[in-house]
């Protein structure tokens, strides 16, 4: 039988036969099943090469990158050459070659030991262990100290491990080695946006625009001219762990009560999750008009967290049992992103997110059950990617399905098991490869045992 591939948004493949749009979804069977998932996930349907309908695609937004790209290497030699034209292989089947290493070390030549070490960092920060591409790449600098694709590498793998205001010197003396090499400015305005630094980021997104013209980046810096223009004015309070900024109009008992909730969740989480976020974090409140304004956001998110807590409270004279859940919700993603260093797949970021409000699946279990006895249910792999462009009925059962999967791990597993997912997500591991590891599941299986799951607990 012919096998098609559906292409998600999220990056993620699936292997079926049959495939078709129905009624607003993508069709597919898989093991004399019917499933299907919305039209909005899908990027791209690769048919079999005898179908001639092959390379069917599907329309839809493509939202913003959450973080810095990876930088080029065109300055870097990508092998190392010691003692004439003797080729070292530092990355040899498929991993780093610390013997390998060692000859480049010892090869008495600088250059090639920072080569070889670069090389080792990236290829590791590529593969998502970031903590080791810092290692190799503090080696690399320590022998090429103002190598500009040494500091720029580096302060991307500082960025992505949470550390943007140490990465900002190393990512600004790299556009001092490389003045006209965008990805450098583009590296730099990316870690001054993380700082907290949104008019030096604007500054640095122009200069790299300026020279290389990217749509991605444009939408970067016309999201920051939004705030900016959005927040000119606003107040701003400091706390323990908070940058609260907020309209003037803003009642000082709700940001007091906003600050003593937000305190208290960050007590709680950092006991409950065992880690705590390496840097401040920035919290924003807004009136309807301006949070929609700013974060472009779909009428039915009630708050947003991208790197910082964007909180929609007009109207509100305190904090009632609803904000109470949203600003504990919001801020559990900040913990979540420390831990899984920004690899957390949306499921359950938001699953998790979601527990910790703390919220239940009592009310959606009897429907998440008929969905996955029907097996209509949106497979978990479609929803490792965003949630935002969703409409709001799709949204409703993501959230619902991302909660009831996070439930199962913990009632199953138990919870200390998502904490050791989310650290090997942060050392490089995929959802996939550590949902094997600590669930000795891969996805289709995790599919099957959640819907057996929720049948049981809940009739289907």
């Amino acid at each position: 039988m012919a096998a098609d591939t559906i292409h998600l948004k999220s990056g993620r493949t699936i292997i079926a036969s049959n495939v078709r749009e129905e009624d607003g979804q993508v069709k597919y069977e898989q093991n004399d099943s019917i499933y299907g998932i919305p039209k909005s996930l899908v990027e791209r349907i690769d048919r079999d090469s005898s179908d001639p309908n092959a390379g069917t695609k599907f329309s839809g937004g493509s939202g913003v990158a959450a973080d810095a790209p990876l930088p080029a290497t065109n300055g870097m030699p990508q092998q190392v050459k010691i003692r004439g034209n003797t080729v070292i292989q530092v990355v040899r089947d498929g991993k780093v070659d610390p013997d390998a290493l060692t000859t480049v070390e010892q090869s008495g030549d600088p250059n090639m030991a920072a080569a070889g070490y670069f090389l080792a960092g990236r290829f590791e920060l590529e593969h998502g262990d970031r903590d080791a591409a810092r290692r190799y790449l503090e080696t690399a600098l320590n022998y090429a100290p103002d190598n500009g694709y040494i500091l720029e590498t580096y302060a991307v793998t500082l960025h992505k491990l949470g550390r943007s205001r140490e990465a900002i010197s190393y990512a600004e003396r790299a556009t001092q080695a490389l003045p006209e090499n965008s990805d450098t400015w583009t590296a730099l305005g990316f870690c001054y946006y993380s700082a907290d630094r949104s008019k030096d980021a604007l500054k640095a997104w122009e200069k790299s625009l300026d020279l290389h013209p990217d749509d991605n980046l444009q939408k970067y810096v016309d999201k920051v001219k939004r705030e900016m223009s959005t927040e000119a004015d606003f107040g701003e309070r400091e706390t323990g762990h908070f940058t609260l900024r907020y309209e003037g109009a803003t009642k000082g008992a709700l940001r007091r009560q906003i600050v003593s909730a937000l305190e208290n969740d960050y007590n709680d989480l950092s006991n409950e999750l065992g880690i705590t976020p390496s840097q401040n974090i920035v919290v924003v409140l807004y009136t309807e008009e301006a949070y929609f304004d700013v974060t472009r956001a779909p009428s039915w998110t009630g708050a947003l967290n991208d790197g910082k807590l964007r909180i929609p409270v007009q109207g509100l004279d305190g904090v009632n049992s609803d904000l109470a859940r949203v600003l504990r919700h919001e801020l559990t993603h900040s913990f979540i992103a420390q831990a899984s260093g920004g690899r957390c797949p949306t499921w359950l970021n938001e699953g998790i997110a979601q527990l910790m409000e703390p919220k239940d699946s009592s009310s959606d279990g009897q429907q998440l059950a008929k969905l996955y006895s029907q097996h209509i249910a949106i497979p978990m792999q479609a929803l490792e990617g965003s949630f935002l462009q969703f409409k709001t009925n799709e949204a409703i059962v993501a959230y619902a399905e991302s909660l009831a999967a996070t439930e199962y791990i913990r009632d199953t597993y138990g919870i200390s098991e998502l904490r050791r997912i989310l650290d090997r997500l942060g050392q490089g591991s995929t959802m996939e490869g550590a949902m094997k590891e600590y669930l000795h599941s891969n996805y289709q299986d995790f599919d099957d045992e959640l819907g057996r799951y929720l049948i049981s607990k809940y009739g289907g």
